[in-house]
């Protein structure tokens, strides 16, 4: 089974139900007490979230990802111009040993992957963001110990734009991009998401409920924007040339000299 159809179930609405139940459970009957639980774990826990995986959030920062994909669309704007001259496209050729074809698919390929990526987590995150406003969740640190009240509808303050986890958002649409051009480590990029989503719990900065509709948000808006937008046309190029990442990275690598 391919990794797009193990996360299609994500966009049916009774999905979107099953998930906005469990969102309310947590929020009401479990998010205090799972919390509260934490605070009794062993520090190797804390010393785990907070010195391996906080800093491969930060490694992770969608913000990078984006600069690198930007950077990806400004060298590929002009391709076309550059792969009418004939001698940079010999090099081209002789250096990678791809026909003229592939080479133009391989550089559509990744300009539509490029923007995919942009839009994805531009979208998730300005999506995110709203729903932080509109709800005004306290963060757990500032609920407990400065006397937040738990949800105060359309705030601006950090302190209380807890729902839903930001990081979280970002791991998941981060790791849905990821299994759907990988087509393979899906259990691996899945536990990696998860655990960047728990260090913000073990960092004081979320409730369970927080990471449950933040992996929900951050995994539908890449899903969708594929589908509706870029699916078509990327698997139009996968069905006539195999594409591999290390094609790409030499593709790209001598792209740069040209």
């Amino acid at each position: 089974m391919s990794n797009l159809k193990r996360i299609s179930s994500i966009c049916s609405f009774k999905f979107f139900l099953f998930i906005s139940l469990v969102i309310f459970i947590f929020f009401n009957f479990f998010d205090i007490f799972l919390f509260e639980l934490s605070r009794s774990c062993p520090s190797y826990f804390f010393n785990f979230f907070k010195n391996i995986i906080d800093p491969i959030s930060d490694i992770l920062d969608p913000f990078y990802i984006i600069l690198i994909c930007g950077l990806s669309l400004i060298l590929n704007l002009n391709i076309k111009v550059i792969l009418r001259n004939k001698k940079k496209l010999d090099i081209l050729k002789s250096k990678t040993g791809f026909k003229t074809e592939k080479i133009h698919e391989l550089f559509r390929y990744l300009s539509l992957v490029s923007k995919h990526f942009i839009f994805s987590l531009a979208a998730a995150g300005i999506i995110c963001n709203l729903l932080k406003y509109i709800f005004g969740v306290s963060r757990p640190k500032y609920f407990f110990l400065q006397g937040y009240e738990r949800i105060n509808f359309f705030n601006l303050e950090h302190k209380a734009n807890s729902f839903p986890s930001g990081h979280t958002q970002a791991a998941f649409t981060i790791a849905i991009l990821l299994m759907i051009y990988l087509n393979r480590y899906y259990i691996i990029i899945l536990i990696v998401a998860s655990l960047m989503a728990l260090s913000r719990i073990f960092m004081s900065m979320h409730f369970p409920s927080d990471l449950i509709a933040g992996a929900y948000v951050g995994s539908i808006v890449p899903y969708l924007l594929y589908k509706s937008i870029f699916m078509e046309r990327i698997e139009s190029i996968k069905k006539t040339y195999k594409i591999s990442f290390k094609d790409l990275i030499k593709l790209m690598y001598w792209r740069l000299y040209i």
